[in-house]
Parts: structure tokens; C-alpha cells; sequence
């Protein structure tokens, strides 16, 4: 027969461990919601990463062609530059035949030699190395401004790969996978708790039938085999039992 103070401390033993099943399955749900997040954000980081690694090969292959084609236009203004110094200079070349002849003819003409023509030749030559070198200064300063124009697209180029390579520079890593969550023993909760309700129903027992467990008293019926003997002590009110009288005989 299960004693009343188990009955308390075995309801309890089974709600804790119910409740505790109940914090477990909480836990493991929230556990693998976490996991879910974990993943998802991973994926969206892969994705996006993958997205503007796509796009930076875009911008690293527009950068490239608008740099080719900034020296180009450089490389095509100076070739311009040098076709008309040439040009240029023929012209003035001829031009120097040109006057030359004429020196001489008029010279020829009015009967002057020597020294005046020699000078008059020597001028027109020296008209000529100035137009030279004027323009081959025009065409060195053309250079160094060619090769600044390349170098201000070399720089532009290499900003804009930075800046471009800077949104790919660091790839996403996964986050770290979150710890395990510290789960409850069901068995040993109600082992536990069960325990106790043994324990509480073991000394209610010993409390509620101690009497019955001490040894019995002699009956106050006499055996069959003792007669019955008077007292010569009479019993009195107040006096119901004496104990220096034997009030059985053997």
C-alpha cells in the first residue's frame, strides 16, 4: 500500500521530469534554429561574395579597355604630333632650297659675291635650324606630356582596381557553429525524485505505525492451562493494577 507522503513527492518527481523533457525539446529546437540561421547567413554571404567577385572582374576588364584606349588616344596624338613636325619640316626644307636659289640668283644678278652671299646663305640655313629647333622642342614637350597623360591613367587605373578589389578583398568565413546546449537527464530527474518520494513514504510508514511494529503486549486473557487467582489485595478504585501481585498461577 503506497503511504500518502509519497504521493506528493512522486507527482513531483514526475512533473520534473516532465518539465524537464520539456526544457530539452526547447532547447534543441532553439538549437537547430540556430543552425538553420547559421546556414542561411552563410549562403547569403557565398551569393553575395560570388556577386561582386563578378562584378569586380567587370570593372577590372572596363578599367583595362578604358586605360588601352586613353593611351591609344595618347600614343595617336603624338604620332600626329611627329607626321607634322615632319611634314613641317619639308616644307621648310624646300623652302631653304628655295630662298637658297634665290640668294644665289640675285646675288648672281647684281654681281655680288664673296662674303655677302656666304652670309645671306648662312642666314637662310640658320632660319632653317631654328625652325628645326623649335619644332623639335614642340615635339619632346609632346613626349613628356604623352608620357604624364599615361602615367595619370596608370594611376587612375591602378585607384579604381583598388577600389574595386577592395569589395572582394576579404572573403566571408562561416561563423563559428554554436555550442551544443546542455540538456537535462530525464532519467536520473525522475530516478532522483522518485528517490525521494521512497524516502518521504518509508518514514511516514514508521511514523504512522510505529506501535504496530513493537512487540505485543501479553493478552489479558489468561491461558487455558493457568487458573485464575484472587488477589488477596482487592482492587480499588484508583488501584486498577498492582504490579508486586502475580495475578496468574501457573
Amino acid at each position: 500500500m503506497c503511504s500518502p507522503a509519497a504521493i506528493g513527492p512522486a507527482i513531483s518527481a514526475i512533473g520534473g521530469a516532465a518539465q524537464a523533457s520539456r526544457a530539452n525539446k526547447e532547447k534543441r529546437r532553439l538549437h537547430e534554429h540556430r543552425l538553420k540561421v547559421r546556414e542561411r547567413k552563410w549562403m547569403q554571404q557565398r551569393t553575395t561574395y560570388k556577386t561582386k567577385k563578378v562584378q569586380f572582374e567587370e570593372e577590372v576588364d572596363q578599367a583595362n579597355i578604358a586605360a588601352q584606349r586613353a593611351y591609344s588616344r595618347t600614343q595617336i596624338q603624338l604620332n600626329n604630333a611627329r607626321s607634322l613636325a615632319i611634314l613641317e619640316n619639308q616644307e621648310d626644307f624646300k623652302k631653304m632650297l628655295a630662298n637658297e636659289g634665290m640668294i644665289e640668283a640675285s646675288a648672281a644678278e647684281r654681281g655680288v659675291r664673296g662674303a655677302s652671299v656666304a652670309r645671306a646663305l648662312v642666314m637662310n640655313s640658320q632660319n632653317f635650324g631654328v625652325s628645326q629647333a623649335l619644332r623639335s622642342r614642340g615635339l619632346a614637350q609632346a613626349g613628356y606630356m604623352a608620357k604624364e597623360s599615361n602615367e595619370d591613367v596608370n594611376r587612375q587605373l591602378k585607384s579604381l582596381l583598388n577600389r574595386s578589389y577592395g569589395k572582394v578583398a576579404i572573403q566571408p568565413v562561416v561563423d563559428m557553429k554554436p555550442p551544443e546546449p546542455v540538456y537535462q537527464n530525464v532519467g536520473l530527474t525522475l530516478m532522483l525524485g522518485m528517490g525521494q518520494a521512497l524516502g518521504a513514504g518509508l518514514e511516514g510508514m514508521g511514523g504512522n505505525t510505529g506501535d504496530g511494529l513493537k512487540t505485543p503486549q501479553t493478552p489479558s486473557t489468561p491461558p487455558s492451562n493457568t487458573s485464575f487467582y484472587t488477589p488477596s489485595t482487592p482492587l480499588v478504585e484508583g488501584n486498577y493494577f498492582n504490579p508486586s501481585v502475580n495475578y496468574f498461577m501457573p
